[in-house]
């Protein structure tokens, strides 16, 4: 997810305006359906299906609606798979999340789906193929969500890189991301994994990635890709040493190679963020919903007090952060702070370097609203009235969803160019992880991907060369001028199109 640069003083407006309305309702008493989104939220349910388009249904407030079709979503997609993409509709809710051992691990939905590096033959998804070989496990070795890939930056006057990030018990967070079957489906029927195809495509009927309904081909002829529209995933895990912790994740197998060599077969490893983007009618520009286990880390500073609308109260956070230690001390303590790798190919290895089992102190800079929270506390009532009252899931909260306020047609026209229109996207303050964005938590998720294209022709490295432009970049190619056209064609934006390979 994507960068956004909010001056200060734009966060301190935000925070008073958000003070005073919370001051307003507390004076007029609305009922708390109203403050939470009456009518998405009340529709929120422990079962594997998903609403058709992203719609706020006249909500009163439409930022908490927006979270509880997140949340939604977050069901359907951490449901028991059964095939490929598909949930097991045989199964009750109150299983949902049922806790298990490291041999009782089931798949889930999202986690069925294809990787986007096997589908596009990267150099990323090569580095376990063998040891996948052995045991039919995946194998994780990307140790940030840009691992793997050649991500350049345009017009930014500070760097801008991903960086690992490290445990208090010293293990590093391994990262993968998936696609679902509508988005499989499009880019393999059109032949997308050619450069010379996603040009063809582009030039032609427009790449616009599956909606669900009115999807068109590269021609720009009627298609059918499923109903679903195009989802994508990024997940973040982490190894579990202590399988005590295991009722507190989703839990999973993995062989994991880390970044010194040292290769972990078959390791119990539990989620600690997870994206979940879908482009559905009344989202073209996607709808990007994000979310945390609880004890990942605490907020730099509080949100402004909320009304006591939350019940059930969220689980206590163990005091042992995963990546957060209150007694740290020393020059390795700095929060959020990037480090430098020793091992880059350097002799003598560069000043203060920091080894890979170095913990990262991590904190979040925007606090998680209370819009967020609410829509969590909505979640895990249903869970209870589902009698999932065990589900590791209780664990889980929501940080935010981003969507798109004005509606646009799902359809990208011929020739498409980055930046592509944002459709004023709510909330307006910066929507980030603190395990898949932790160095860059002024971000928004739609003002990255603005800038997504298309794969460029050229010689290839078996790596995704990802293009990041800055907002001032952005905004000269908004401007009419000779130089405009020079702009890369965009790729409805997703990244995954940089990946591809062949000609």
């Amino acid at each position: 997810m994507p960068i956004r640069f909010s001056p200060a003083a734009a966060v301190f407006a935000v925070l008073v305006a958000v003070l005073a309305l919370f001051s307003a309702l507390a004076q007029h008493g609305p009922p708390v359906e109203a403050q939470i989104g009456k009518n998405t939220c009340s529709q929120v349910v422990v079962a594997p299906t998903m609403p058709p388009t992203f719609d706020l249904y006249g909500s009163t407030d439409f930022q908490g609606s927006a979270d509880c079709i997140g949340w939604q979503w977050f069901i359907y997609e951490n449901w028991r798979a059964k095939g490929m993409g598909r949930p097991n509709g045989g199964i009750g809710p109150n299983v949902f999340g049922l806790p298990v051992q490291k041999a009782g691990a089931y798949t889930t939905v999202w986690e069925s789906y294809a990787n986007p590096d096997d589908v596009f033959k990267t150099t990323l998804a090569a580095r376990g193929r063998t040891l996948t070989a052995t045991n039919g496990l995946r194998t994780l070795s990307a140790t940030s969500k840009g691992d793997g890939d050649d991500v350049s930056l345009n017009g930014f006057h500070q760097a801008f890189t991903f960086g690992w990030l490290t445990s208090r018990d010293r293990d590093v967070t391994f990262y993968e991301e998936r696609i679902d079957n509508d988005e499989l489906a499009y880019i393999t029927q059109n032949g997308l994994t050619s450069k010379s195809k996603q040009l063809y495509c582009v030039t032609h009927g427009g790449l616009s990635l599956p909606a669900g309904r009115a999807d068109i081909d590269c021609n720009g002829k009627p298609a059918n890709y499923g109903n679903l529209g195009a989802i994508e995933i990024k997940a973040a895990w982490i190894e579990l040493h202590d399988p005590a912790k295991a009722s507190r994740y989703l839990i999973s197998r993995a062989n994991l190679i880390y970044p010194d060599g040292h290769v972990v077969k078959d390791a119990l490893i539990g989620l600690v963020g997870l994206h979940i983007i879908r482009k559905v009618p009344k989202a073209a520009q996607f709808a990007w919903a994000t979310f945390e286990q609880v004890d990942n880390d605490p907020d730099a500073t509080p949100y402004p007090t909320s009304p006591p609308t939350s019940t059930p109260p969220p689980p206590t956070a163990t005091p042992l952060w995963t990546y957060y230690n209150s007694a740290c001390t020393g020059a390795n303590c700095k929060v959020n702070a990037l480090a430098t790798p020793c091992a880059n190919g350097k002799a003598p290895p560069p000043t203060n370097c920091q080894a890979y089992t170095v913990p990262t102190q991590t904190q979040r800079v925007t606090p998680v609203s209370y819009f967020s929270d609410d829509s969590t506390s909505v979640f895990r009532a249903a869970l209870q009235k589902a009698h999932a009252t065990t589900s590791v899931f209780r664990y889980y909260r929501m940080i935010d969803v981003q969507w798109p306020r004005v509606v646009t047609s799902t359809q990208q026209k011929p020739f498409a160019r980055v930046p592509l229109f944002q459709a004023s996207p709510d909330p307006s303050w910066p929507v980030a992880n603190s395990t898949l964005e932790t160095y860059v938590q002024g971000a928004a998720c739609m003002d990255c991907h603005q800038s997504a294209a298309i794969a460029s022709s050229g010689a290839s490295t078996g790596q995704a060369h990802i293009r990041i432009l800055s907002p001032a970049l952005l905004r000269a190619m908004r401007a009419p001028h000779p130089g405009a056209s020079a702009a890369p064609y965009a790729s409805d934006w997703s990244f995954v199109f940089a990946k591809a390979r062949l000609p």
